[in-house]
């Protein structure tokens, strides 16, 4: 079984790549190839609440943010499956967080069941998915991949979210295949 990948947060925040001071684009990481981490990945935020460090995972606008915790847990995937870049979050008073990785997913993968998933076009020509249904055994050997048909998408596997869950990594949440929002699908 495949999941969709995704945070939840304390509060209604997003961490937000720093466009400014960062010396790539973020986009870089929706290319599936590994990144020069030479420098930390610089995010921004309104402020870091005494909190943060319970969360394993954070919402982010940009590469994810993955904590030190989840990087022990998933560094046999390191190089192959993931990449794990130094991040620094500051706020607006300046206070900085060096606790957290940029989280770079190795791997694209058409994994989307096109027949049976339910999408429209928006407007703007993008893809909404409104109920997600995978192609079996499409991840192979794979744990987390970036969904080729929606590069925003993060879908691991079953021992993926078993881990996450046995070792109770914390602000992360995985939608079951065919979960909907919507209600006229």
């Amino acid at each position: 079984m495949y999941y969709q990948f995704s945070d939840f947060y304390k509060r209604d925040v997003s961490f937000v790549f720093d466009d400014e001071n960062n010396n790539i684009e973020y986009s870089i990481f929706n290319e599936g190839i590994s990144i020069d981490g030479k420098e930390d990945i610089l995010y921004q935020v309104d402020k870091i609440d005494d909190y943060i460090s319970s969360y394993d995972l954070l919402p982010t606008i940009g590469p994810i943010l993955v904590s030190k915790k989840f990087k022990e847990l998933f560094l046999e995937l390191s190089d192959k499956q993931i990449q794990f870049i130094p991040a620094t979050i500051k706020d607006e008073k300046g206070n900085e967080n060096n606790d957290f990785f940029a989280l770079n997913i190795l791997n694209i993968v058409s994994c989307m069941n096109m027949k049976t998933s339910v999408t429209e076009k928006t407007r703007y020509g993008t893809l909404k998915i409104k109920k997600l249904m995978f192609i079996a055994n499409s991840l192979k050997n794979l744990d987390i991949v970036r969904m080729k048909e929606h590069l925003s998408y993060i879908i691991v596997n079953q021992n993926f979210k078993d881990k996450c869950s046995e070792n109770n990594l914390n602000g992360i949440h995985f939608m079951e295949e065919g979960y909907s929002i919507y209600t006229d699908v």
